[in-house]
């Protein structure tokens, strides 16, 4: 934990000790998401040899499965698949709010966010002078704080490794610096670094004036953390992947053990009498004669045949399926969305089905999106005041939707239900939303729409009234 800007001295190591194991982990959880499994879970084998001796004579090769990229994803998907709803009471605030959302491409930025709150637990956002959002990568992310309370920033600090000179193989340092008490500007500074990657410390100062500030112009400062899961006496977030490590690495293992044993006996043996073999002169072998005929003289006499292999693999495959049930409940992800195999194809649940099987991903996601709300409020305050329109945070309502797919049968039922039967939707506008049709389309399809109507009662001929009878 880093508690003043010391570090930064002359003849400091970087990073600093202290963030060691945090970059390794973001490092291993980057690897992992990029399918790059190889370099994380080499190590992570190792346990098994214990029981089972070199690894590499059981398994004879790796089976990935990527479930930690896929909880990344659903989980993004299910918080900001779709765009929250987000408003103002005033027209002229609204359409600026509006505005930003489309020129800063917001919902990207928020998904890019959210994937990395996921593998990394913790994801910054940035608002720049210019109306822009940024979203940076925790690795170049290294907080000052107060040691007497981990929840407040002293400063924001933001510092990554750049090559001086290719050919003399010198690295420098930039820094930026960010004083949550001062928005109004930031400190940049600039480092020779010494030594090779992984072992740099910090030579000189190469700021040609000991203090580089340069103006944000912000009554905010532009430096937003959301967090996956924060206790008290954490700094940094829980990212999702650390509880799921060790079952996916077993069930990693558990798959290709069962792989390599189905390879090893896809060729099955043959068995049969002696005179269906014959003497191959070249090969010096004797070998066995395809599309021949052995006679059997009795049913004592053994026939050709293949022998039949019975591999008791049920323990195996019943240790995959708890390891996978355990990811399910662990992950909090469940079996809907990850994927049941189980299943039966083709049968779709109903909305509110589909949403009670899914309460803990959607749970999930809620407590996901909650953490996003006051930094994104802020943020559009921020922006919006780039462009001399005033906001406040309570002014802005920001409702986020599930990511679920509508169900329109049950959205036509309750509808039904709290109109007493009533019509809610006009026909142009039903005819418009379910053809997908212009406004011209539409009208001209009325038109035909009435002439059909006018040619089918034209024909029919009115009861008469009880009057005409007698007259």
């Amino acid at each position: 934990m880093l508690t003043d800007l010391s570090w930064l001295d002359i003849g400091k190591p970087f990073p600093p000790p202290c963030a060691l194991h945090r970059l390794e982990r973001y490092k291993e959880n980057k690897e992992i998401f990029e399918d790059n499994y190889e370099s994380v879970y080499r190590e992570q084998w190792k346990r098994i040899e214990r029981v089972i001796g070199n690894i590499n004579d059981v398994v004879g090769y790796a089976v990935i499965a990527n479930y930690q990229k896929l909880m990344s994803i659903k989980t993004a998907d299910l918080a900001i698949g779709e765009m929250p709803n987000i408003t103002v009471s005033d027209d002229a605030k609204q359409k600026v709010i509006d505005d930003l959302i489309i020129d800063t491409d917001l919902q990207n930025c928020l998904y890019m966010s959210a994937l990395d709150l996921s593998r990394y637990g913790d994801s910054i956002l940035m608002a720049t002078a210019d109306g822009k959002v940024d979203v940076v990568s925790p690795a170049l992310w290294y907080p000052v704080v107060d040691q007497f309370n981990v929840r407040r920033f002293l400063y924001h600090v933001f510092a990554f490794i750049y090559l001086i000179d290719t050919n003399k193989k010198t690295y420098g340092l930039k820094v930026q610096i960010h004083k949550p008490s001062e928005p109004s500007e930031c400190e940049e500074r600039l480092y020779e670094l010494q030594g090779l990657p992984g072992s740099f410390k910090i030579k000189k100062d190469l700021t040609k004036h000991k203090a580089m500030k340069i103006q944000t112009n912000l009554d905010t400062c532009p430096v937003f953390r959301v967090s996956n899961m924060l206790t008290s006496d954490r700094l940094f977030g829980i990212d999702d992947y650390r509880s799921v490590d060790s079952l996916v690495s077993e069930l990693m293992v558990r798959i290709s053990q069962v792989s390599k044993v189905l390879d090893k006996f896809s060729h099955p043996a043959l068995t049969g009498p002696s005179t269906a073999l014959s003497w191959n002169e070249v090969t010096q072998q004797y070998e066995l004669k395809f599309s021949s005929y052995f006679t059997r003289d009795t049913t004592d006499s053994p026939e050709v045949k293949a022998v039949v292999w019975d591999a008791s693999l049920d323990a195996n495959f019943k240790q995959i399926e708890l390891i996978i049930n355990q990811l399910y409940a662990i992950s909090e992800m469940g079996s809907v969305l990850l994927g049941d195999i189980s299943n039966t194809a083709g049968q779709v649940a109903s909305g509110t089905a589909l949403r009670r099987l899914m309460m803990s991903p959607l749970a999930k996601a809620k407590r996901l999106v909650n953490r996003y709300t006051n930094p994104l409020k802020h943020i559009l305050c921020v922006l919006a005041k780039s462009r001399d329109v005033e906001i406040i945070p309570s002014d802005i309502t920001i409702t986020w939707n599930d990511g679920l797919p509508d169900d329109p049968t049950e959205e036509a039922e309750i509808a039904n239900l709290r109109t007493g039967g009533k019509a809610t939707l006009s026909q142009y506008t039903a005819i418009q939303r379910l053809d997908k049709m212009s406004s011209g389309d539409v009208d001209a399809e009325l038109s035909m729409i009435r002439a059909d109507e006018l040619e089918n009662t034209a024909g029919s001929v009115p009861p008469l009234e009880q009057e005409d009878v007698y007259e």
